[in-house]
């Protein structure tokens, strides 16, 4: 009975021993091993699932120090066949000690064959991060190991699949890629998904510790197969394989003259197969700075009825996924056999694992239990659908059924739908009146796309925004304003607003409360004007607050419209300046440096995506009306843009918040560029709290249009003990005309 060998000998000290020597009675021992700083298997400073459960290996001292070589005299050999892993925290790290209090528990004989039952919990310090229970080994012959039939089904496995119910999956990323070749899995070891899977996988930065360990410790050379809705489930069913030979390095060390390859290491296999499958999947979409981890409290039972010694042979690992999600947090659950030349040698079951923030706060905070409505509510989720994209009368009443085959004014929808019910609206149909107000709530999921799509998980000011000005416009609908025009068509713009952030919230997995009140209301002919106040609350305190004018307008006044210059053209303060000189940034490809996160600065960088609303900027340092600086941008519009058919349902527009979002953009590249943010550790970027902004709409950009224009001028760049806050006015043109005016908009750049 020997303990492995280096490099697997995972072992330090022993540190007590509770046992009598010939007696084959319950015995415990206690060990201790200390993680070295960059161990040779570990990725970015954290050891894999192998060596956690390897490093409980005690348990074959511990049976030798009881004798077991007198009673077996050279002719039995050790060999797992059972044992159930429970990881209850994350893995340990490098430089650590993990302590593992281990148990004997009984003995049985069966003929010649002795079996003992044992069970260990491992520590890293007082905090127990992995158990494992009815571990079950025994003592053979190489003729009762050569008469195994491997692993047979038990009555739970044909229970299991009995039982399984087909499911759908919808991937984040499309996967292109079916099978995965040697050379692939070296990019994956070097963490280079997209150059794995494609140009779709580009992570700019992001989740650097998701990727293999290093070559040694890889217990793969291929993936022969990826169907995505293989399975019983189907929901995966991938094939791995790995080329065994006698020369492989884990046989000579696991045991000395008994060589045979560690349970452990094909448990290694089976997990990184399965991280492999959730990369192709795409998960990794919806973390920042991530690490494979254990699901804790998953029981992971683990049959062992065949031996793989040395030997030039193909070990296929047959995984098929069980369960997969994305909230709270991504995870996957997966049942896998591992097959020697047609023979189950060893079964895993409920295998899970999931994507783990280093940073918790940038975890979704679990779903809270939402308080349900006092009452029913006034207008529920399938009304305000129906106002949104379907029939305005359905949400409404009959009197809206002139809009059955008629564009008509609506709240935005898809992506930018932020109303989840109207919870009370006082006011009467037809009195377009002060006072008339509504209470709506938003029930934001627990990673949304704006937060797991923004540089940093945090709501973007124009989602903000959006959440705060959508009520305005369904109160308005609710009233009838429309109603007392029915022959017009009319179409619904935001005019001016103001919006004062008075504290920072994290609005992922929470309801919001949101209020707008009607304060005055004035029609002339093809127009009404109307204006608002309005607020956001969470914990029955607010956190944003602002007013808003909004206008309906008939398609003459709007084809009439000219600007905030009164039909002049205004050019940008660089061109009427003449100045010369600054950087020239092509923001067209989410590959630009401005882009992608350095190591240890996941969030410093721009988001891209759907918040990649530039194509070009100019920065000029010192430049500017103020001197602080100045940020020059383009955008070619785009008629197949992914919020036109958003906003709004037949009549598409750019939502005015996006174009003070691409505002918050050139601000982050004069950020990026000029360096500021560099003093601080970990920098993301952030609304600062107590920052009243306003803005001024005098048009609109249509798909039709072709070229969006802005302009910032910094005014005031204040340094606070952990953030750097950014103060600017900005315009924005439609081509020639002047169309935005923003006035103290706030960046903050702020220690993560």
């Amino acid at each position: 009975m020997r303990l492995p060998l280096p490099p697997y000998l995972l072992v330090s000290r022993i540190t007590k021993l509770a046992a009598e020597r010939g007696e084959f009675r319950p015995s415990t021992v206690t060990t201790e091993y200390d993680i070295p700083y960059g161990a040779w298997y570990s990725v970015d400073g954290q050891p894999p699932i192998a060596i956690a459960v390897e490093s409980g290996q005690c348990d074959l001292l511990l049976i030798s120090y009881l004798g077991i070589d007198f009673s077996c005299r050279g002719e039995r050999v050790y060999r797992l066949l059972d044992c159930t892993l429970t990881f209850l925290d994350e893995l340990p790290k490098d430089g650590q000690t993990l302590r593992y209090d281990i148990s004997i528990n009984s003995f049985a004989r069966s003929g010649e064959t002795l079996l003992f039952f044992f069970s260990y919990e491992c520590f890293v310090g007082e905090r127990m991060v992995l158990k494992m229970d009815g571990g079950c080994a025994g003592f053979f012959t190489d003729a009762e190991l050569d008469g195994g039939r491997g692993v047979v089904d038990s009555r739970d496995d044909s229970d299991q699949r009995r039982r399984a119910l087909r499911q759908t999956f919808a991937a984040p990323l499309p996967i292109t890629r079916r099978a995965l070749s040697d050379a692939d899995l070296d990019l994956l070891i070097a963490g280079r998904i997209a150059d794995c899977f494609g140009p779709t996988y580009d992570q700019r930065g992001r989740n650097p510790s998701l990727r293999l360990p290093a070559r040694q410790m890889l217990m793969l050379s291929r993936v022969a197969n990826i169907n995505p809705q293989g399975g019983d489930w189907g929901l995966g069913l991938v094939i791995g394989e790995q080329d065994l030979t006698p020369e492989s390095w884990f046989f000579p060390c696991h045991f000395q003259d008994d060589q045979v390859m560690a349970g452990s290491l094909m448990a290694e296999g089976c997990s990184q197969l399965l991280q492999i499958y959730m990369l192709a999947l795409g998960l990794q979409a919806y973390t920042f700075d991530a690490r494979f981890q254990p699901v804790p409290g998953v029981a992971q039972v683990v049959r062992c009825r065949g031996q793989v010694q040395p030997t030039t042979a193909t070990l296929t690992y047959r995984l098929e996924v069980t369960a997969l999600g994305l909230e709270p947090q991504p995870f996957a659950y997966a049942n896998i056999d591992v097959i020697l030349e047609g023979r189950v040698v060893v079964r895993f079951r409920d295998l899970a694992l999931q994507l783990v923030e280093k940073d918790p706060r940038l975890v979704p905070p679990a779903t809270l239990e939402r308080p349900a409505a006092a009452q029913m509510p006034r207008y529920d989720e399938a009304h305000i659908q129906q106002f949104t994209t379907g029939s305005i009368a359905a949400c409404f009443g009959p009197e809206y059924a002139i809009y059955d085959h008629r564009r008509a004014p609506r709240n935005p929808n898809g992506d930018l739908q932020l109303i989840s019910r109207v919870v009370s609206l006082d006011g009467k149909r037809g009195e377009i009146v002060p006072g008339a107000h509504l209470r709506a709530e938003y029930d934001v999921p627990a990673n949304p796309w704006f937060c797991r799509n923004n540089s940093y998980p945090t709501a973007p000011y124009s989602v903000l925004m959006e959440i705060a000005l959508q009520p305005c416009g369904f109160l308005t609908s609710a009233l009838g304003t429309t109603l007392t025009d029915p022959n017009q068509d009319f179409y619904f713009r935001n005019l001016d607003g103001s919006g004062h952030l008075l504290r920072e919230v994290d609005i992922r997995g929470r309801r919001i409360a949101a209020r707008a009140s009607l304060t005055s209301s004035n029609a002339i002919t093809g127009m009404i004007i109307q204006k608002f106040d309005f607020a956001l609350t969470l914990d029955d305190t607010d956190f944003y607050v602002g007013d808003a004018v909004f206008g309906f307008f008939s398609a003459p006044v709007l084809a009439n419209q000219t600007g905030l210059d009164g039909g002049r053209v205004k050019p940008a303060w660089y061109e009427s300046a003449g100045t010369a000189g600054g950087a020239q940034i092509d923001l067209r490809s989410d590959a630009h440096p401005l882009f992608r996160a350095q190591p240890g600065r996941v969030h410093e960088r721009l988001a891209g995506g759907q918040f990649g609303l530039l194509d070009h900027a100019l920065v000029i340092a010192q430049g500017g009306q103020h001197g602080e600086g100045y940020v020059y941008a383009e955008k070619k519009v785009n008629p197949a843009s992914w919020f036109f058919p958003c906003h709004f349902h037949s009549d598409p527009v750019m939502p005015g918040s996006l174009g003070v979002e691409a505002i918050l953009e050139a601000m982050q590249v004069y950020a990026l560029h000029t360096g500021l943010g560099r003093e601080l550790r970990s920098p993301h970027f952030a609304a600062p709290v107590g920052q009243r902004t306003i803005w001024k709409y005098r048009g609109q950009i249509l798909p039709s249009a072709g070229v969006m224009r802005l302009e910032v001028h910094i005014s005031r760049i204040e340094r606070r003990s952990n953030q750097i806050i950014i103060l600017a006015d900005a315009s924005l043109w439609r081509d020639q005309m002047r169309i935005y005016e923003v006035r103290d908009l706030g960046l903050a750049i702020v220690e993560s």
